[in-house]
């Protein structure tokens, strides 16, 4: 057990805390906040936190100005993020000013505990948030999982592996599922890359999926340009409105259907308030 005492413990009731939800942002694409934006806007509304803002590395609000506007005692940061890496190690303590996964500090208000939750990515329940996507699209076009290909798409960095880890543990948890008969990867900048993807699985029927928490210009045209899709169309621009799957397209033999990224479907937010649940029982353990 944890020291009661213990002056890094979390002692506030989350409803007392404040919720910090940070996203990578772009000064180039309005859309790559959007995801992080409206889950922020769903979490406020069920009365968890206190307060309940966004930051963001390349847009306002900034993340070195967050905290400013913060007068809870205790802060849950939550990347907003796929996988652990550069952002979540350096760019958001060196920006937040953070020492640890626990921070101290003290404000004009008192003493503020700050606290850097898991990024959302790393979460076992986004596995099943997409096999919940692609179960139910399947069911919805009549596709047999015996005949059906998971593609699950991803960043990759040639100079940073852990997107691609995180990436290829959560195909295999898909595996693990079994929504479907073969689960691959493809990646943007590392191999295999997403415009081999009909060389990735034998199966006749392919639901892509970008393991990419915004649906910004990665996963609204740079993705489905490499695998051969006109960005440009109105059936692209309703599944980046409301999430209807676009589809099917018939490609190299196969035909294929495209979801928007993960990490803009609405049970995202479930997993954002799971992992502030999850550092909170990791520290009164």
């Amino acid at each position: 057990m944890a020291d009661p005492a213990d002056p890094l413990r979390p002692q506030a009731a989350p409803q007392d805390a404040a919720l910090i939800l940070v996203g990578h942002g772009s000064k180039l694409d309005p859309g790559s906040a959007q995801a992080t934006v409206d889950h922020a806007e769903a979490i406020r509304a069920r009365g968890l936190f206190a307060e309940v803002r966004v930051a963001f590395w390349k847009e306002p609000p900034y993340l070195h100005e967050i905290l400013a506007t913060v007068s809870a005692p205790e802060v849950y940061v939550v990347p907003n993020l796929a996988c652990r890496g550069y952002i979540t190690s350096e760019v958001i303590p060196g920006e937040m000013g953070l020492t640890g996964p626990v921070t101290e500090r003290l404000t004009a208000a008192g003493r503020q505990r700050i606290y850097q939750c898991d990024p959302v990515g790393t979460h076992p329940r986004m596995a099943a948030a997409i096999a919940a996507r692609v179960a139910a699209l399947a069911r919805h076009v009549d596709i047999a999982a015996d005949d059906l290909c998971v593609l699950l798409i991803g960043h990759g960095n040639t100079r940073d592996q852990r997107s691609h880890i995180q990436t290829r543990a959560v195909a295999d948890a898909l595996d693990n599922i079994g929504v479907a008969a073969e689960t691959r990867v493809a990646f943007l900048e590392q191999e295999p890359r997403v415009e081999d993807w009909a060389g990735l699985g034998t199966r006749g029927c392919v639901i892509a999926i970008p393991f990419m928490i915004s649906n910004g210009l990665h996963g609204a045209r740079d993705v489905p340009q490499r695998l051969g899709l006109d960005a440009d169309t109105p059936e692209m621009a309703r599944m980046g409105a409301d999430g209807t799957p676009a589809g099917p397209y018939y490609l190299r033999g196969r035909a294929l259907w495209y979801c928007r990224a993960i990490g803009a479907e609405p049970v995202v937010a479930d997993i954002i308030v799971d992992q502030v649940a999850a550092f909170r029982r990791a520290r009164t353990a």
